[in-house]
Parts: structure tokens; C-alpha cells; sequence
């Protein structure tokens, strides 16, 4: 699936809106697809790598270990390296059937300040209070459930960063088999620096807003990161531009549109 990129309907017929102007929110969501298309390609590929363990682990009529998911770090690690701000973290979680010693497990890495990617370490423990039951998070039941793609957020992400992140997640099969989610967290402000870059901090007021109406990014102090927007706030006036594919549902979280609203 590759994001598609729609203007409204309604172009724009306001004073201020140029053709210059039209243009810079456009190239801004199209930047905004590009880095969702980018996430979701390596995805593809670190799903397709773990469904590749887990057959080459059956031709020895077994189960995958944990140990052998070491075999994706050096791919993991230069993802982490390649966007050292934009992903905060990457790798795969598993299916409670998917591995012969653990019936609970992420091959989970973060990007650090000083370069060297961390392992996340969480409770597995069911019974303790600090249980990290990814289960439940939508980033995992949704594409267990239905098969698909999801982003999720943005969403403070209290168990690891403590900043506004977005989580993408492709569901890994192997046939019909659900071995788990190939996923990647996103920082939210460097959507920020997407919409600055493309409409600066003298453009007019924009916001990047996800399916739910809630702020991803914006060039604005009037519209933070996690706030929602209402449809009174939007400047009719200007162009609205969508990011995503909704006819084809294939990716729950989306579409994603870049907004103007009003000063």
C-alpha cells in the first residue's frame, strides 16, 4: 500500500490563499506520506525476516527460541541509526504460541542520545502489577483482529519515553498463522518539523490531525500535540489535503489530514 495524497474538493478561494500557498500545504502532507510509507516498507520487511525465522525454525520441526530473534538486530540496529531523531524505537512482538521458551516477548530496541540502541526491558511477570500486556494495546489487537495495518496515537508513551508517540504496526503471518506485529515508534514533533519545514513558522496556522481529530503536529502554539480539533477551527478558505488510503481500508488510523485553521 503506498499513502495517497488528496486535495479537498473545494481548493481554496481565500485572499490569502495563493497558488505558493496552496502548494506549501500540499508538499507538506506529501512529506508527511512519505516518511508513513517509508516506516511501513521497513515494516514489510522486518515482518517478512521474522516469518523467515519462524519456517526456517519449523524445517527443524520446532519452534522458534528467543534467542534466535537476535538474528534482526543488526537490521534493527540500522534502522535505529539511519533515523536517529524521527524513530524512537523498533522491532517485533510476539504471539504468546510463537516461541518454544516464552510465551511473552519483544525483540524491542530503542534509539538513545549517544547513538547505541537500548533493549526495552518490561515486566513479563502476568501476575505483577508493572505486567506490560501488549496484548491489549491497539498497535497489536487490531492487526491480530482484522489482518491489517494500524497507526496508532499520538499518545504519551509513559512506558518508555514519556514523549507524544505514534506507533505503526504490520500484522507478520506466516499462512494464517499470526506470529506477532512487526512495529516502529515515531516521535510526533518531528512531524512538527515536517510542517515548518514546509509551511514556516509564518505560513499560516496548520495542524497535521489524525482520523480521530486529534493533533499530530502543528506549526501553531494555538494547537498542541494530543489536542483535539473541531470543525468550527478549520479555515474553510484554504485547501485540506488528505493522507492516506481510506477507500481501502487497509490501515485502521488512517487517513490523516493537513488542515489550516483559523488565526
Amino acid at each position: 500500500m503506498r499513502m495517497s495524497v488528496q486535495p479537498s474538493a473545494d481548493p481554496g478561494s481565500g485572499a490569502n490563499v495563493t497558488d505558493a500557498r496552496r502548494a506549501e500545504i500540499g508538499v507538506a502532507a506529501n512529506r508527511v506520506a512519505a516518511v508513513i510509507d517509508d516506516a511501513f516498507n521497513w515494516l514489510d520487511r522486518l515482518a517478512e525476516r521474522l516469518r523467515g525465522l519462524h519456517e526456517e525454525a519449523r524445517t527443524r520441526h520446532r519452534a522458534l527460541r528467543a534467542d534466535e530473534l537476535t538474528a534482526l538486530r543488526e537490521s534493527i540496529f540500522g534502522r535505529l541509526r539511519e533515523h536517529p531523531r524521527l524513530i524512537a524505537g523498533t522491532g517485533v512482538i510476539l504471539a504468546e504460541d510463537m516461541l518454544a521458551d516464552r510465551t511473552h516477548w519483544l525483540e524491542w530496541w530503542q534509539n538513545q542520545p549517544d547513538g547505541q540502541p537500548t533493549f526495552l526491558e518490561v515486566d513479563h511477570n502476568p501476575a505483577s502489577v508493572d505486567y506490560y500486556d501488549y496484548a491489549a494495546a491497539a498497535w497489536f489487537a487490531l492487526p491480530r483482529r482484522t489482518g491489517k495495518r494500524v497507526v496508532v496515537g499520538p499518545y504519551v508513551d509513559y512506558s518508555g519515553t514519556d514523549e507524544y508517540m505514534l506507533t505503526l504496526a504490520n500484522p507478520a503471518y506466516s499462512g494464517e498463522h499470526f506470529l506477532g506485529v512487526a512495529a516502529t515508534d515515531i516521535r510526533a514533533d518531528e512531524f512538527e518539523s515536517l510542517l515548518l519545514g514546509a509551511l514556516g513558522g509564518a505560513g499560516p496556522p496548520a495542524a497535521l490531525v489524525n482520523a480521530t481529530g486529534r493533533v499530530v503536529a502543528s506549526n501553531t502554539p494555538q494547537k498542541i500535540a494530543g489536542s483535539l480539533v473541531a470543525e468550527r477551527e478549520l479555515d474553510r478558505d484554504w485547501p485540506e489535503f488528505t493522507v492516506g488510503a481510506p477507500a481501502t481500508g487497509e490501515c485502521a488510523g488512517l487517513p490523516w489530514r493537513v488542515s489550516v485553521l483559523r488565526g
